[in-house]
C-alpha cells in the first residue's frame, strides 16, 4: 500500500513541477530558445531531486515546450500545429468523426479565412500560393505531392488572413485535411475540378474581392465534399 501512495506521490510531484515551469515559459519568464537552468540548478531551485526535473521536462517535452538537446541541455520552444494535428487526426479516426462533420469545420475556418485574405493579402503571399497552384497544374506528379501542394495552398490562404489564430487552427486540421484531398484525387475528374476551383479562389484573391473570395471557397468545398462521398459509395460499390 505505501508503495502505491510513494508512486502517487512521485507522479503528482513531478508533475507539479512541469505544471510550475510551464507557467514560468508562458508567462515569460523564459524565452523561446533560451537554454533552461541546468537539472541540479532547477532541482536546488524547487527543492526536489534531479530525477523529478527530468521526468518534469520529459513531460515539458511531451507539451512542446522543451527541446532537450544531446549534451546541451534543454531549452525552450513552441508547440508545432503539427503536433496537434497527429492528435486532431486519431480523435477524429477513433471517434468516427463523419466525412460531413470534418467539412463542416473546414467550412467554418477555411471560409473566414478566404474572406479575410482577399480584404489583407500581399503580393508575396500570392506569388506563393500561384507557385503551389502551378504545381498542382502538373498532372504527373504522385499523389503525395499533389495533397501537400493542395493543403499548403490553403494553408497559405488562412496565413494571409492575418489572424494567426485562424492560422493555427488550419494548420491543426492537416492531417485529417490531406486525408480528404486524396479521396477526391481518385474521383472521377477530381483533379480537373480541383485546379479550376483553385483557379478561381486564386483569381478572386488576386482582385481583393473578399465576396467572391468567400464563394469561391465555399462552392470549392462543398465540391470537394461531394467528390469525397462519390468516392466513397465507389469503392463500397467495388467491394460488395
Amino acid at each position: 500500500m505505501m508503495d502505491g501512495l510513494n508512486v502517487v506521490s512521485k507522479i503528482s510531484l513531478y508533475e507539479r513541477i512541469a505544471d510550475l515551469l510551464e507557467e514560468r515559459i508562458l508567462s515569460d519568464g523564459y524565452e523561446i530558445e533560451k537554454k533552461l537552468p541546468s537539472e541540479q540548478a532547477l532541482a536546488e531551485q524547487y527543492s526536489v531531486s534531479r530525477t523529478v526535473i527530468r521526468e518534469a521536462l520529459k513531460l515539458l517535452k511531451e507539451r512542446g515546450l522543451v527541446d532537450s538537446r544531446n549534451g546541451m541541455g534543454s531549452y525552450v520552444t513552441k508547440p508545432e500545429a503539427g503536433n496537434l494535428a497527429d492528435v486532431i487526426y486519431r480523435m477524429a479516426v477513433l471517434d468516427k468523426i463523419s466525412y460531413a462533420e470534418i467539412y463542416d469545420v473546414r467550412k467554418i475556418l477555411e471560409i473566414a479565412a478566404c474572406r479575410e485574405a482577399a480584404s489583407s493579402v500581399r503580393n508575396d503571399q500570392l506569388a506563393k500560393m500561384n507557385a503551389y497552384l502551378e504545381k498542382l497544374k502538373d498532372r504527373s506528379i504522385s499523389v503525395k505531392e499533389r495533397r501537400e501542394l493542395d493543403y499548403n495552398f490553403h494553408a497559405a490562404i488562412a496565413e494571409a488572413s492575418g489572424n494567426r489564430l485562424l492560422g493555427i487552427m488550419v494548420r491543426t486540421t492537416r492531417n485529417v485535411f490531406i486525408a480528404m484531398i486524396e479521396k477526391g484525387i481518385f474521383t472521377e475528374g477530381g483533379i480537373e475540378d480541383a485546379i479550376l476551383r483553385h483557379d478561381r479562389i486564386m483569381q478572386a484573391l488576386i482582385n481583393h474581392d473578399p465576396a467572391a473570395a468567400e464563394k469561391a471557397m465555399q462552392e470549392h468545398l462543398d465540391q470537394s465534399y461531394e467528390n469525397v462521398v462519390n468516392y466513397m459509395s465507389q469503392r463500397a460499390g467495388q467491394e460488395t
